[in-house]
């Protein structure tokens, strides 16, 4: 692909977002997000004088990978300004407002006189890509610059377009980065066969973040209350095709549990309709109060499902039978056995992991989690002792956010490292 044929292509993405926005609620919200982004990053940065950290996350799920090194780098560099920037709609509006970042924007849209115009106002001394995304023009820009840039947490699989005899424009785009932090062995090893060499074995960040919530995750009443003492299982980050395994489960009586379900999207018509097809009481966490016999509670509402899965029995995480698996460490890192859709889980290195040590299981149907619940739950050692290696997996798998702050402190001094 041509820098001609990447500028087409982003029009043609813009002009869709902007027809379809009058309809689908992401994209009108990512429209107003790019049509006001300028106002607040100029009120911002036009009389900022502090150094700049700039971390760029598409998303809420890159976010929460990220969110360790900015917590670590805001701690041994508190004179920096740090700027989180999404592309997402649904990473900016949940964090928008997040404690310890500076300023929270949408990324404007790529272009060479946009990412001109955005790093004149911004300035930054350090720039962080999360895992994905490679936008040609903000990274060409500030290769000119000579601005460091990294690549974090990244996973490069044999499918992708930088292993495609067309894909030499991306295979250019990653020489921009001045190093680039991969996950697994694997990423290494395929960028080093298409001749990038600038690459070192990093880790995951998400371990290192799903420790920190273990460590301050905090009760929440009304979950309390809803499970008070009795068993119970998370169901988190679900859509309709995990729920429609998931509810002949629930209405089996097979299992003396209470049910927490997260969905991946809160749309009140999806829940209802879910409501509709589960025969036991259900109760909201949020509008009614809760309803004293409920055994299902829907959690409408954002911002809860990593605290929740403190002291589950058992886990589902939704998507796999969808676009792919959400996240599963969260929940791992609480000691609950794992279960999710045996469909698309393959490309999540942690996944696979989790499968191959036996502290996860991918199902097919109602009937395959039902038997392995089953015969988990009625074997009180073998319960025990995958609540432990879950924790002790998560422990082992941690240290990614150091390797990458030892490179920052390489480039930026140990000023404040004391």
């Amino acid at each position: 692909m041509r820098v001609w044929l990447y500028i087409f292509a982003l029009f043609l993405y813009k002009q869709i977002l902007g027809i379809i926005s009058a309809f689908h609620s992401k994209a009108k919200k990512w429209n107003y997000g790019q049509k006001h982004v300028w106002e607040g990053l100029e009120s911002t940065f036009k009389n900022n004088r502090k150094p700049v950290a700039w971390f760029h996350t598409a998303s809420m799920g890159e976010f929460e990978q990220g969110k360790p090194i900015i917590d670590a780098f805001s701690n041994e560099y508190p004179d920096y300004f740090i700027l989180v920037t999404f592309f997402s709609p649904s990473g900016y509006e949940v964090r928008k407002n997040a404690l310890g970042i500076d300023y929270v924007s949408y990324l404007p849209f790529d272009g060479a006189s946009t990412s001109q115009r955005f790093l004149d106002l911004v300035n930054p001394s350090m720039v962080f890509f999360v895992k994905y995304e490679f936008w040609y023009f903000y990274l060409h820009e500030l290769k000119k610059r000579s601005i460091k840039t990294i690549l974090v947490s990244a996973i490069f699989r044999k499918d992708q377009l930088f292993f495609k005899w067309y894909g030499g424009f991306f295979r250019n785009i990653l020489t921009s980065f001045d190093l680039l932090f991969v996950q697994d062995e694997s990423s290494k090893n395929r960028l080093n066969k298409i001749g990038i060499q600038h690459v070192t074995l990093g880790g995951d960040t998400r371990f290192d973040r799903v420790l920190s919530n273990l460590r301050s995750a905090q009760t929440w009443s009304l979950c309390s209350e809803f499970v008070g003492q009795n068993e119970f299982v998370v169901l988190g980050s679900v859509w309709d095709a995990d729920m429609d395994c998931l509810i002949p489960l629930i209405n089996s009586g097979k299992f003396p549990f209470k049910w927490v379900v997260v969905p991946h999207e809160i749309n009140e018509s999806t829940l209802k309709s879910w409501e509709s097809k589960i025969e036991i009481p259900v109760g909201y966490s949020r509008g009614a109060p809760l309803n004293a016999n409920a055994q299902v509670l829907f959690v409408n509402e954002v911002g809860r499902l990593s605290s929740l899965y403190r002291g589950a029995l058992f886990a589902y995480i939704g998507g796999a039978f969808g676009a792919g698996l959400h996240n599963t460490l969260e929940a791992a890192v609480f000691g609950p056995t794992v279960f999710f859709g045996n469909k698309n889980f393959e490309k999540f290195h942690e996944a696979l992991e989790l499968v191959n040590v036996g502290l996860a299981f991918p199902v097919a149907n109602s009937q395959e989690l039902e038997e392995k619940m089953l015969e988990i739950y009625h074997s009180e050692d073998l319960l025990v002792q995958k609540q432990v290696q879950s924790r002790q997996f998560v422990s082992a798998h941690a240290g990614a956010t150091a390797c990458i702050m030892n490179y920052v402190r390489k480039n930026l001094g140990q000023k404040y490292a004391e």
